[in-house]
């Protein structure tokens, strides 16, 4: 069954990329196309998602299988791609030749043959230079970021290294500062203890003395 998709894509001059979103309803087994003009190196990226109809609600199932195929219309429907994808995720394809291609999406429930199933597609369609280049400027902001990262580090080992440092230093400085204290509190107990000797002595002379007398 041929059925063709009109006007879902928007263009984009800058990059020559485009994006086409749609969604339909299908029995099990049965298939849906779209044609889509791509030209050489085009990079179609497309996201599948699907559910199936149980008892008038529509839930994801993990038994459904989607079948993707490519065909080149202008080479007698060469096909380029048959894929068969899980009930939800992506695919993606590398346009090899301009022209008309023709993209069909077939999923079905073997649980049950004749399941109504709905199908949500999106088409991310751009040119492998413009990703290439993408990924590019990604590495590239990346390296900056690590760049950035590495030398917050190297600032934050300085500035550990600068506080032992300082740490080091008073705590030579409080200990010298310690034994000082230590070691006058030590004379002056000597020398308080020499004036009492000294006082006690000359008491004792004294009252010596007055005995005598």
């Amino acid at each position: 069954m041929r059925s063709i998709i009109p006007g879902f894509f928007l263009l984009f001059a800058l990059f020559s990329k485009f994006a086409l979103s749609v969604h339909f309803y299908v029995n099990s087994g049965e298939t849906k196309c779209f044609y889509e003009n791509l030209s050489k190196g085009n990079l179609l990226i497309a996201d599948l998602d699907t559910s199936i109809e149980k008892k008038g609600i529509y839930e994801e199932d993990s038994d459904v299988v989607v079948m993707v195929t490519i065909d080149e219309t202008f080479d007698n429907n060469h096909r380029v791609l048959s894929q068969k994808n899980a009930y939800t995720g992506d695919f993606t394809f590398t346009a090899l030749d301009s022209g008309e291609h023709k993209i069909c999406v077939s999923p079905s429930y073997p649980q049950e043959l004749s399941a109504k199933i709905r199908v949500f597609i999106e088409l991310d369609i751009g040119h492998v230079s413009s990703l290439d280049s993408q990924r590019k400027d990604d590495v590239k902001s990346t390296v900056n970021r690590m760049k950035q990262l590495n030398q917050r580090l190297l600032n934050i080992r300085q500035e550990q290294r600068e506080i032992r440092e300082n740490e080091a230093i008073f705590r030579d400085q409080s200990e010298s500062v310690n034994s000082k204290i230590m070691s006058w509190s030590i004379l002056q107990f000597l020398a308080l203890i020499a004036v009492c000797w000294f006082q006690l002595r000359y008491l004792k002379n004294f009252f010596i003395k007055q005995k005598v007398l």
